[in-house]
């Protein structure tokens, strides 16, 4: 668990720290992920005195790397003045997250990580070609020079599953067993301090049989004794104690077999840390800097910096999620999943600024084919109609627009795209392609986007607390159960979900359907002359009624009966423009009002810690809003959440927040020790 805080915890101090050199120049262009820290920004919104000053720094986290509440942030080696960069890549079969440091000092450095792991816990610092290193963990490696610091998780994920090896005599399983026997003895030769001594077989005893004895008893007819049946029994006993040791064989070949497994992949994520280390300090690198896609939607100018390749990301999961098919595929040596690297690139550029941190998301794609048709999608305008039914003082809404043709044809192309790149299916990429050919004439996306065109609108009215009952049970002194009705309170959500659509009559038969059935399966459904209404028993549920209506291309699902009234009206709320605009010129907009929702959650909240955090979130914490929409070829959106109180800028908010929290659970905890004591 320490050595999992340590990596939790260079990832926050990454948050702050920086990096001197362009340290971009060593992301390698295949990555996945990368993630930057403007230090030079974050301390300049944060500075170390301010971050020293913080409790939950101090006996928290100083208390986790095992460091004197005394030392200062300053003082542990780490520069928080440059930029830091993290990225997460793929290679050799293994996944890595990798933290690259700046370093000021490198005998404070070594003592943050001789603190974390003292003397004793087996790690021991090796000499490497222009670098030392230690292994923390099998699957955390650190690194390190005199300026630079290298933090390697890595997580091996080719692992052989022993059942595929059983049942399978090819040569895809011998090569796999030769090979875990060649790094086992490896292994062994070089750690002959280590000796690996395999489980034993411990053998039951043999059933002792009787000594022959006078039979008692009753004799047959002719006056002989009965003749006794024992060699069934001997031979059933002699069978289960054969069927007991070969269970045991097996147990010991399978615990033999994940062994090895562990060996060659601890061996293996120790060979790829040591790679990255070496190539980030000495070598030469393909780096993300040249690439197109980075350039373009990453600002080198914000606080902080997320960029993704979606399709790489996607290929890690699947080719996880089917790894357990290689044997059985013959695909024991290759990807199942290829990163073509032509698919969607995202960012999100992170600002802290003085009132708000905003967030501006980019999606990009080089391959123009692809492009086109997801910059199809968002052809779509929201209608005047929905944008109605968001009532004034509401505590959030989302509003969608999209072009639902467009997606079905946007995914026409992405699911020939991946069959095409599935190691086992690439052969028939032609037959595949026809496939989805005759899936996309017999399925008619016409008719699915005259169903649903692509407007959506959800708006939370309110939130209030109702009174409901419930059963639970009491217990007298004999401990007889005994039925009790109690009630609380829970919360009543005042919602409304809309859209549109071209096909009122199919939707009219949705919604006529359940008239039918209401008797006999004992609901109140009713018609109630233009819309229809879902009765729940009043004191049961959170819920009175749930209207259904269909009416002028909308199809509407509401708890409220004003927003019934006033859809048979033709009405709709009084919006204003700000929020109108928004929703009509986006292809998603959404607002939440945090105060509104905190205030009604709070209602329910039973505990004193729980009362002063949300007093604290409801002072301090302001309006959630996010924008998205097609912007100069590209699908861009902007995301911020305000702040309140007396803060310099959003980024210490957030430390504010995180401390202030920490002091109220901690003197509630030290509360609670004087009433023990």
């Amino acid at each position: 668990m320490k050595k999992f805080f340590l990596t939790l915890t260079l990832f926050c101090v990454a948050f702050s720290a920086a990096f001197a050199q362009n340290f971009l120049t060593k992301v390698p262009s295949n990555s996945s992920v990368v993630i930057k820290y403007a230090g030079d920004n974050f301390n300049k919104n944060v500075p170390m005195q301010k971050m020293d000053s913080y409790n939950f720094i101090k006996h928290n986290f100083f208390k986790m790397l095992q460091i004197d509440t005394l030392t200062s942030l300053q003082n542990i080696g780490v520069n928080f003045e440059q930029d830091t960069y993290q990225y997460i890549t793929t290679e050799d079969s293994s996944l890595s997250f990798v933290t690259l440091l700046h370093l000021n000092n490198v005998s404070q450095f070594l003592q943050l990580i001789k603190g974390t792991y003292k003397a004793g816990s087996g790690t021991k610092t090796e000499k490497k070609d222009g670098f030392d290193f230690i292994s923390v963990s099998p699957e955390t490696y650190i690194g390190w020079n005199e300026t630079v610091a290298i933090i390697v998780h890595t997580t091996y994920q080719n692992k052989k599953n022993y059942y595929d090896y059983l049942y399978r005599s090819d040569t895809v399983a011998v090569a796999a067993t030769d090979s875990v026997k060649t790094i086992i003895e490896e292994h062994i030769a070089a750690d002959s301090a280590k000796s690996f001594t395999p489980p034993k077989i411990v053998k039951d005893k043999k059933p002792t049989t009787q000594k022959n004895s006078t039979t008692k008893g009753k004799t047959t007819a002719k006056g002989k004794t009965p003749a006794k049946k024992a060699a069934p029994k001997k031979k059933y006993i002699n069978e289960n104690y054969e069927s007991h040791i070969q269970d045991s064989i097996a147990e010991v070949k399978r615990e033999l077999w994940e062994q090895q497994q562990e060996m060659l992949a601890k061996k293996k994520q120790q060979w790829v840390a040591e790679k990255i280390m070496s190539t980030t300090l000495s070598g030469s690198i393909s780096s993300i800097e040249n690439e197109i896609s980075y350039k373009k939607i990453i600002d080198p100018a914000a606080h902080a910096s997320i960029w993704i390749n979606t399709e790489s990301i996607s290929k890690q999961y699947w080719n996880s999620m089917y790894s357990g098919a290689y044997y059985f595929l013959g695909t024991a040596n290759s990807k199942i999943v290829k990163d073509t690297t032509d698919g969607y690139k995202s960012s999100v550029n992170i600002y802290f600024e003085k009132d708000k941190m905003r967030m501006d998301q980019k999606t990009y794609c080089a391959d123009t084919k692809l492009s086109a048709l997801g910059n199809a999608v968002m052809n779509s305008k929201q209608s005047q109609s929905l944008a109605g039914y968001v009532n004034p003082g509401n505590i959030g809404y989302f509003s969608v627009s999209i072009n639902t043709e467009a997606m079905a044809n946007y995914y026409y192309t992405v699911l020939k795209q991946y069959f095409s790149n599935l190691s086992y299916t690439s052969e028939y990429a032609d037959m595949v392609d026809i496939y989805i050919d005759l899936l996309q004439i017999v399925i008619d996306e016409k008719g699915i986007a005259d169903l649903m065109p692509g407007n959506y609108l959800f708006v939370m009215h309110d939130l209030k607390t109702k009174k409901v009952t419930y059963t639970d049970y009491d217990f007298d002194k004999e401990f007889n159960k005994k039925e009790v009705t109690k009630t609380k309170e829970e919360l009543s959500p005042d919602f409304t979900f809309v859209m549109e659509t071209k096909k009122d009559g199919f939707m009219e038969k949705i919604a006529h359907l359940p008239l039918k059935y209401a008797e006999k399966e004992k609901y109140n459904y009713k018609d109630k002359g233009g819309y229809y209404e879902l009765a729940f028993e009043e004191g049961k549920y959170p819920i009175s009624s749930l209207y259904f209506m269909v009416k002028d291309g909308k199809a509407i699902v509401t708890t409220s009966k004003e927003v019934v009234d006033m859809t048979l009206k033709n009405t709709g709320f009084a919006i204003d423009a700000v929020t109108k605009n928004s929703i009509l010129n986006n292809n998603y907009s959404l607002q939440l009002s945090s105060k509104k929702l905190l205030e009604k959650l709070s209602t329910t909240l039973t505990t004193d810690v729980s009362k002063k955090i949300s007093d604290y979130l409801k002072e301090n914490l302001g309006d959630l809003k996010m924008e998205s929409s097609l912007k100069d070829g590209m699908i861009q959106g902007t995301t911020t959440m305000s702040i309140t109180g007396n803060h310099s800028n959003s980024l210490e908010f957030f430390f504010n927040m995180m401390d202030a929290i920490n002091n109220i659970i901690e003197k509630e905890q030290q509360e609670k020790e004087k009433q023990v004591n």
